[in-house]
């Protein structure tokens, strides 16, 4: 059980929200939302039971996973996937179960942040090869989760702590990796990653509009402008990443893509950039279904598990 492929049910339980904010649009959207928050639901449960039997039956990959200074980072797109599903549950009007849910998965991905984050200050373990965007994960996407899945519970001001957290977090990684990403290219084999890097502006603007209520603001148009300057660069690269045919990897992605889509609903109410921002929802929404599609091939050709 790779645990990238938690980005699977992050990116499918994203873009259900991003849905559900439609439906004052279009009554459909509901439909379409809980399909996708199903779909979410269902890979989440299926890859929570493939991973407890890793960690029984092969608790020394995961621990070779834990130590590793990269792939450890994939460990925080499980306590992401399930405070998005908690809020799904909380959504379908489940409360109790939502919210026992997301308080969870704040206290899991708050406790892996401490033991394994916190190692990292003692000096001598994060290289420079280590700098690579799944670092983005623990330590910036973990805490804008965090932020919206309190505030859809209702507690404002804590849901502003942990934006304000991830919020410094990503201003203090960014320029480091970037230029690492000018420097030296990624390894072959966390090359798909480079999409992460699509996710802090868009999941920070989302995360940041559910906690003011969804007013478009001065900061929300400065993180939305800068998220689409990382998506032309990333749209430059794009095609020498699929090259080599459709990999699961691409799910990485999908954090970003939902989350440009959830946040161009409240553009497209409040703003004079109504164009962009039905361009942005109608291209998330093909790029996820690309995704969904591509996965689908996998699985019916028994690609779709590492062998």
């Amino acid at each position: 059980m790779p645990t990238p492929y938690f980005a699977i049910s992050v990116g499918l339980a994203a873009i259900a929200i991003a849905w559900f904010k439609a439906s004052y649009l279009w009554r459909g959207a509901e439909i379409v939302g809980t399909m996708l928050g199903l779909f979410a639901t269902l890979f989440l449960v299926i890859f929570l039971a493939l991973y407890t039997y890793k960690i029984v039956a092969f608790h020394h990959q995961v621990e070779d996973e834990w130590n590793c200074p990269v792939r450890f980072s994939f460990l925080a797109l499980i306590f992401i996937s399930i405070m998005l599903v908690g809020d799904l549950l909380y959504h379908w009007k489940w409360y109790l179960f939502g919210e026992i849910l997301v308080w969870l998965a704040v206290f899991g991905q708050l406790t892996y942040s401490l033991l394994r984050i916190g190692s990292l200050l003692t000096g001598n373990i994060f290289k420079d090869e280590a700098v690579q965007p799944p670092f983005y994960l623990p330590a910036v996407a973990s805490n804008f989760t965090t932020g919206s899945s309190l505030a859809v519970l209702g507690y404002i001001d804590l849901a502003y702590l942990f934006f304000g957290a991830g919020f410094f977090a990503w201003l203090a990684f960014e320029p480091i990796l970037l230029q690492r990403l000018r420097v030296a290219p990624l390894p072959v084999a966390t090359k798909g990653t480079i999409g992460i890097v699509l996710a802090p502006a868009f999941v920070g603007v989302a995360s940041y509009l559910t906690i003011n209520g969804g007013h478009v603001d001065l900061f929300a148009k400065f993180l939305w402008g800068y998220g689409f300057l990382q998506f032309i660069f990333l749209l430059r690269i794009f095609p020498s990443l699929i090259k080599n045919g459709f990999s699961v990897g691409f799910w990485s992605f999908s954090f970003g893509l939902a989350s440009m889509a959830n946040s161009a609903i409240a553009f497209y109410e409040q703003s004079q950039l109504t164009y962009l921002a039905l361009f942005s929802f109608v291209f998330a929404n093909l790029m996820i279904l690309f995704l969904i599609l591509g996965t689908v091939v996998k699985i019916l050709k028994r690609q779709f598990w590492l062998k």
